[in-house]
């Protein structure tokens, strides 16, 4: 024990090397600050297909994103806007059949009152309307097979974007994001 002491004494806090001179060390951001700028969705989409295939979650899957050529600007927050692209994504791999999944982003309007919109198209998923009130209401409340989609609703609500879930007759999925306004662009 003193010779924990001991070493906790002669370290003031300090990192340092085998011949105890010191050593800077990375320092860590915070992760509990605001995340809220203006982010390339698109930018973010192909980043986020791409994870998921090196990852192999979406091994075997047809994914088919269609993106605009330009930067689509939201104002909202990187890591939440990232989280929810993978649940999403995600969330179809898991439901999508032979017709695969098929991901499109709308650019914003040209004044700023309207955000970027994004949908992910699953022609084979199935939801029940008893199952479309859980995902609407609470994650706690879904089953495992779509609480991905529960989550990625709340968060994107908590960045002040909207979720819709569109159930197909017989079946088939799509989901509808929209992501707050970037603003004014320009005048």
């Amino acid at each position: 024990m003193s010779a924990a002491r001991d070493w906790v004494g002669s370290t003031s806090g300090e990192a340092t090397n085998e011949g105890g001179r010191p050593v800077r060390v990375a320092s860590l951001e915070s992760v509990e600050g605001p995340d809220f700028h203006q982010v390339d969705v698109a930018a973010l989409m192909r980043e986020s297909k791409e994870l998921l295939e090196v990852t192999r979650r979406i091994h075997g899957i047809a994914v088919k994103l269609e993106l605009p050529e330009e930067a689509v600007l939201a104002r909202t927050g990187g890591r939440r806007t990232r989280q929810v692209l993978l649940l999403l994504m995600a969330h179809a791999a898991d439901h999508a059949g032979e017709a695969g999944v098929h991901v499109r982003l709308d650019s914003p309007d040209d004044f700023g009152d309207e955000g970027p919109r994004f949908q992910v198209v699953t022609p084979d998923a199935h939801l029940s309307e008893r199952e479309l009130r859980a995902v609407l209401l609470s994650p706690m409340l879904v089953g495992p097979a779509h609480r991905r989609l529960a989550r990625a609703r709340e968060l994107v609500e908590s960045v002040g974007g909207t979720l819709d879930v569109a159930r197909g007759v017989e079946q088939g999925l799509t989901v509808t994001v929209e992501l707050p306004a970037p603003g004014l662009a320009c005048w």
